[in-house]
């Protein structure tokens, strides 16, 4: 696979694109697993639906099969076959220490052409120095295993390439002030956070504004939340994370919604020059 392309990436178009073929052929998920069954009694409605929600991968057989289902042109049917081949390959971050419930988002991020992200509590990931992910993975969990924090940090910085690759993603970043204001892991550790904060001004690739306390108010208030833009995808993808776990945002009003959101952020937030300005005098404190 060449650069900017993951199987999670292939696996959200190949889901897609099935189910975009089936409804132009205008068969109903029961109706498609009754015309695939007599090709293999393996078929069934369950079957189609995991497809088309990602649940599972299929083999490039089986896409094969529906593809002859749906009446795809030989073209395209190959296609799809070689997105099937390419989504059941394994990305590093599944062999690795990122926690499974976040595979998909690496996965998606690998491909992803613009990432906007807003943080009302942590530097996002994707800025994190290695000291500030290890301080921030103690001050969540300090039960936390050394070897099993040190996979994790490393896995992090991995993870950072999408942004300093040779085509890096487009990266967007609004934080609440708070973030400036909780110096995480002490003051050599913080001064090493802001610094790398500071360094972003040299990527023209990443943007960050700081929203000011003093905004008061504001359309953030209810969380963090992600949006990532991918390639041959029909939609953006929204992306929240608690503690009760990851949720994808895929339908068109929640993904208007945060977009309309982070729009909104943006006008009350600095500017990304008196950004940086804040980020500096904050520094000099410490």
């Amino acid at each position: 696979m060449g650069e900017g392309v993951s199987p999670t990436l292939r696996l959200w178009q190949l889901a897609e694109s099935l189910r975009t073929h089936r409804e132009r052929a205008g068969l109903t998920i029961e109706e498609a697993a009754a015309h695939a069954k007599p090709r293999s009694p393996r078929w069934s409605r369950s079957k189609i639906q995991r497809i088309e929600t990602r649940v599972y991968a299929p083999q490039p057989a089986e896409v094969e099969h529906l593809a002859a289902v749906y009446g795809v042109a030989d073209d395209e049917a190959a296609v799809l076959v070689e997105m099937a081949r390419e989504a059941r390959q394994k990305g590093w971050w599944q062999s690795s220490a990122v926690p499974k419930d976040t595979h998909t988002l690496v996965g998606l991020e690998q491909a992803a052409s613009t990432i906007r992200q807003f943080e009302l509590a942590l530097v996002p990931g994707l800025l994190q120095t290695s000291d500030y992910a290890r301080a921030m993975v103690a001050a969540i969990d300090p039960t936390t295993p050394i070897p099993m924090t040190e996979n994790f940090v490393a896995a992090r910085m991995i993870r950072q390439q999408v942004i300093t690759r040779g085509r890096p993603v487009e990266f967007q970043a609004i934080l609440s002030e708070a973030v400036l204001r909780c110096p995480v892991g002490g003051a050599r550790v913080w001064r090493g956070q802001l610094e790398r904060l500071l360094e972003t001004r040299e990527q023209p690739n990443i943007t960050i504004q700081i929203l000011p306390l003093a905004a008061g108010p504001h359309p953030g208030m209810e969380g963090a939340f992600t949006i990532l833009t991918l390639p041959n995808l029909a939609h953006d993808i929204g992306y929240v994370e608690g503690q009760v776990g990851c949720v994808y945002l895929e339908s068109q009003d929640d993904v208007r919604r945060c977009t309309m959101r982070f729009a909104a952020l943006s006008t009350v937030a600095l500017s990304p020059g008196e950004s940086i300005k804040l980020i500096s005098t904050i520094l000099g404190e410490y």
